[in-house]
């Protein structure tokens, strides 16, 4: 409905046919009390609306706000107008408006989570969507939208088992959803469950036996746990045939050929990959490798690139910090 609430959608249905939309009825419409004037400018706004004519659109639509400020349409309408011309601020006043209006209003709370996630407010995203799925869980249980949106925030906060709760509920209603499969799967594997994650992997490529992103992440984990790494090999080389550029599907590879102690060929599938992206993980398995490789002072070099990507990581710290000892120890011995 283009107005939130039914009975304002009847209102509207009765002045516009006494109004006609049309300049002299218009006129009458502004002559009318508030209630009136709001609704005769907010038609106007339609019409300019669907006439490409935004300028004159956003201005129909803050007179409607002006004389009838207690309905939820005209400020959905200018809020999805500030969006596109970028005025988030405004954006946002308009839309928190609506939800306190019309708490019932997804569309309000979808472009509220959109905007806060583009600024990485996932506190606030998640907050929206929430307020959605408590509106779909009432109107429609089988909408997946909302669960998956707000699984990748759980997943991008590292809340893995509300981001996991999402992607089972998605999977319930349809079980061959294969990007929320991918997903659980993911998760799974970064929450250290990786017999899981395996499982999940498995089931998407009997779903779809090409499907690139299964089978990169079902040979990652494998090389991960050091299984059947062969296979795992074969497998991520599978991926980058349906996908050459990209770079985690490189990573990769060099990863599972580290683990096969083929380290000059791994060398050259993570260096392939540091053309296509920049990424930590990478950074640190270059530096394993070229460890591996005994070139200490490039290992140290590419862990301190991946440390300063995210110097959180404590196991970078120790390698660094080991492998530092282990130099000066060989510079001790050449000495002596």
């Amino acid at each position: 409905m283009l107005y939130g609430q039914r009975h304002f959608m009847l209102r509207l249905v009765l002045v516009s046919s006494l109004l006609a939309v049309t300049s002299p009825c218009y006129a009458l419409g502004l002559s009318l009390n508030s209630q009136a004037r709001g609704l005769a400018h907010y038609i106007m706004a339609l019409c300019h609306d669907l006439n490409g004519e935004s300028a004159d659109a956003i201005s129909e639509y803050q007179k409607s706000i002006r004389y009838n400020g207690i309905e939820s349409a005209p400020r959905l309408k200018l809020g999805a107008y500030y969006l596109r011309l970028n005025e988030e601020p405004q954006a946002i006043a308009q839309l928190k408006v609506v939800t306190r209006l019309s708490p019932q209003d997804s569309q309000a709370h979808y472009l509220l989570a959109l905007i806060y996630s583009s600024q990485h407010k996932y506190d606030q995203a998640v907050s929206e969507y929430e307020g959605i799925l408590k509106n779909a869980a009432k109107d429609n249980p089988a909408n997946t939208d909302a669960y998956m949106y707000l699984g990748q925030l759980y997943y991008a906060q590292n809340n893995y088992a509300k981001a996991i709760d999402q992607f089972l509920e998605i999977v319930r209603f349809d079980p061959s959803n294969t990007s929320a499969l991918n997903l659980l799967g993911s998760v799974y594997a970064d929450s250290n469950e990786h017999s899981k994650a395996i499982e999940v992997f498995r089931k998407v490529l009997q779903l779809d036996g090409k499907n690139s992103e299964a089978l990169n992440s079902l040979g990652y984990t494998y090389a991960q746990e050091g299984l059947h790494l062969d296979e795992a090999v074969r497998m991520i080389r599978k991926a980058l045939e349906i996908d050459p550029g990209n770079g985690a599907y490189w990573d990769s590879l060099g990863w599972a050929l580290y683990k096969k102690a083929s380290f000059t060929e791994a060398l050259l599938a993570l260096q392939k990959a540091e053309t296509l992206i920049e990424d930590e993980l990478l950074y640190d398995h270059i530096g394993d490798v070229y460890k591996s490789l005994k070139e200490y002072a490039l290992a140290c070099q590419y862990w301190q690139k991946s440390l300063d990507m995210d110097p959180r990581q404590i196991s970078i710290k120790e390698k660094i910090k080991g492998l530092e000892k282990c130099i000066v120890s060989q510079s001790s011995h050449r000495l002596n």
